[in-house]
């Protein structure tokens, strides 16, 4: 059920939490337990000229608590049917007493992913599911597999990428990549040994060694691991220029526009000359007209359909939406080119053309300097979801590399006016309005709750103010052709005050606690980085007392600001009064410069923290 401080939340971003500060060393750390512990993890890659390969993992698990049971007691690998193979060589248990359990064979099931049980006519991805028995901490996972990828994704080609979560304590964590002599392979590492060895059949052997390590805790709000864990990337495509020309080798020229294509061009933008409103037209029909379904079909992955087939059908992947834009575009003369880009919370980019740093597939139009995610359903045009924002992407059709930009964040106005009677009862009306990357996130969310019934939702966000009653629900316009949303409740509340004073009332939150729970996140001390905050959330109250009750003191007025690696943020509280009225606004204010924030002032940080929430807890003394 919606609860109205995660709605806003959403408004500012997911990844959008507080600054980080530099990495102490590591130290035990109160309350957490991770569940597991690699004892040993060897991935092997061996390399064959035309881009397959063999990848064998061997690893031994240690469990350590029922977290960790839960953890293992399954283990499900994925893989693609029609390219690749997969062989469980090994599943082995090992109780605390020394007792060694092979799984059989009748407990490793080859089951449909989720995400495609829904529509398995369009994925030809499969899980092999390994069911431990007699799984208690203390007990050993021992697992060999042999992964093998029977067609190359890009003929000719390999890239590989691998990273050690420091969530869990390990030792013996070797990975290496066998290649053929004449296979030009470039090596990245960041935090992991390197070394190189020729073997006797003249092939190159890199191996990759990570350090042993205890386990940290994970913390919420930091960017991808991958992001921040000792890792490597290999590639035999040195750039992203080499990246791009295989892809279109691979995928051939598929935005050239076919009859039904240009037909529908034409329809859309029947009237409009203006080529940034052509494309704003194209954008938007294909967004709410083309259906987002996962297609993983042999090349599916990476391959888009042909452009009738995605008309006809209605639906379509990330790049099959993306490709039907560029060819509407390209209809009506407006060059675009599609994007590949990592969406998501991973920021950090391979300088070689890797496929695995990458998981979407968006849209860019040079003329206007704007790039499109149609995917999107309920972003406005010129608008890009959070996770597209400030990633460094690669144009296909120009290979160049380049940056999107940086998350808006948008904007989020919760207006409360809270009329008391003099009984103590007051009627209550909430507002909150969403600008820019929020209006869609409002969207989306309500969209979601079209089946939830007024009542339900009404009840849930009064939740928010501890009270019950009558309520009316006030749902945004789903259209989403407008770069605002806003919706609303009305509601009456007993006892709202308890008169006759004297007494103490705590100054409302507009609505929710969105400012106290996101300034809480700066109280903690951080070794990862975050996504820089960027947005604006503002809290207008207007309280409209009787005039029974006299107020001994108004709120003072504050500002407050913190500066951190990437980002600004401002804190501005406003009193003023009108007779019996009193209008108060918090409004938190974040600017940021760069996607991700890496250091800070670890006491600056909790002094501002510390002097938002006083403000936020601020009490009114009436009589």
């Amino acid at each position: 059920m919606l609860r109205l401080w995660f709605v806003l939340f959403l408004l500012v971003g997911s990844h959008h939490a507080a600054a980080q500060s530099g990495p102490p060393a590591p130290a035990p750390e109160k309350g957490f337990a991770p569940g597991i512990a690699y004892e040993r993890r060897h991935v092997d890659y061996t390399v064959e000229r035309d881009g397959r390969f063999v990848k064998e993992t061997d690893s031994i698990r240690l469990v350590l608590n029922e977290a960790g049971v839960r953890e293992v007691a399954q283990i499900s690998l994925p893989y693609s049917a029609s390219l690749q193979t997969i062989e469980i060589l090994l599943a082995r248990l090992t109780t605390p007493g020394g007792k060694e359990i092979d799984v059989p064979p009748s407990a490793i099931f080859e089951q449909e992913p989720y995400a495609s049980q829904a529509a398995p006519m369009f994925s030809d991805q499969k899980v092999k599911t390994i069911v431990f028995p007699q799984v208690t901490p203390g007990a050993r996972i021992h697992l060999k597999t042999r992964h093998t990828q029977r067609v190359p994704i890009l003929p000719g080609q390999f890239s590989a990428s691998e990273f050690i979560s420091p969530h869990a304590s390990r030792r013996d964590f070797v990975f290496t990549v066998t290649v053929p002599k004449d296979m030009p392979l470039d090596v990245q590492t960041v935090d992991l040994s390197h070394s190189q060895e020729i073997l006797a059949d003249g092939r190159v052997r890199h191996t990759f060694r990570g350090d042993n390590a205890q386990a940290v805790a994970p913390e919420a709000g930091s960017v991808a691991r991958s992001d921040y864990s000792p890792r490597m990337v290999v590639s035999t495509l040195p750039g992203g220029a080499d990246l791009a020309s295989a892809y279109r080798q691979l995928v051939g020229d598929v935005t050239v526009p076919t009859e039904q294509v240009t037909a529908l061009a034409e329809q859309v933008t029947r009237g409009i000359a203006d080529p940034g409103l052509q494309a704003k037209a194209l954008y938007d029909w294909v967004r709410l007209n083309i259906r987002y379904v996962s297609v993983v079909l042999e090349r599916g992955g990476f391959v888009p359909r042909p452009l009738d087939s995605i008309l006809s059908n209605g639906y379509g992947d990330c790049k099959d939406q993306a490709i039907l834009l560029v060819a509407l575009l390209r209809a009506k003369g407006i060059d675009s080119t599609p994007v590949l880009i990592g969406a998501g919370n991973a920021f950090w980019m391979p300088r070689a053309g890797a496929l695995q740093a990458f998981n979407h597939m968006i849209t860019y139009v040079p003329r206007l300097d704007l790039y499109l995610d149609s995917t999107s359903r309920y972003a406005p045009f010129g608008t890009l979801p959070d996770a597209d924002g400030g990633k460094q992407v690669l144009h296909v059709n120009t290979g160049l590399w380049a940056r999107t930009p940086l998350a808006a964040g948008g904007v989020t106005a919760a207006t409360q006016v809270i009329d008391v009677a003099d009984d103590g009862s007051a009627a209550i009306k909430l507002s909150i309005r969403a600008a820019g990357a929020g209006a869609g996130a409002v969207r989306s969310t309500f969209s979601a709750l079209q089946s939830v019934p007024d009542d339900q939702v009404v009840r849930s966000m009064q939740a928010e103010f501890g009270v019950s009653g009558k309520g009316v629900l006030r749902r945004p316009d789903l259209r989403g052709d407008s770069a605002e949303a806003e919706f609303g409740l009305d509601f009456e509340a007993s006892n709202f005050v308890d008169l006759p004073g004297p007494g103490v009332l705590h100054v409302p939150a507009a609505g929710s606690n969105v400012l106290a729970s996101w300034v809480g996140l700066l109280k903690t001390e951080r070794r990862y980085p975050t996504g820089c905050p960027n947005g604006e959330l503002s809290e207008a109250l207007e309280l409209r007392l009787p005039r029974v009750v006299r107020l001994q003191r108004d709120p003072a007025p504050e500002h407050h600001t913190l500066s951190l690696s990437g980002s600004r943020i401002d804190y501005r509280q406003t009193v003023r009064r009108e007779g019996e009225i009193l209008k108060l606004s918090r409004t938190l204010t974040m600017v940021a410069t760069q996607a991700v924030c890496t250091t800070v002032d670890v006491n600056a940080q909790k002094a501002f923290a510390q002097k938002v929430e006083r403000s936020l807890r601020a009490q009114l003394l009436y009589e």
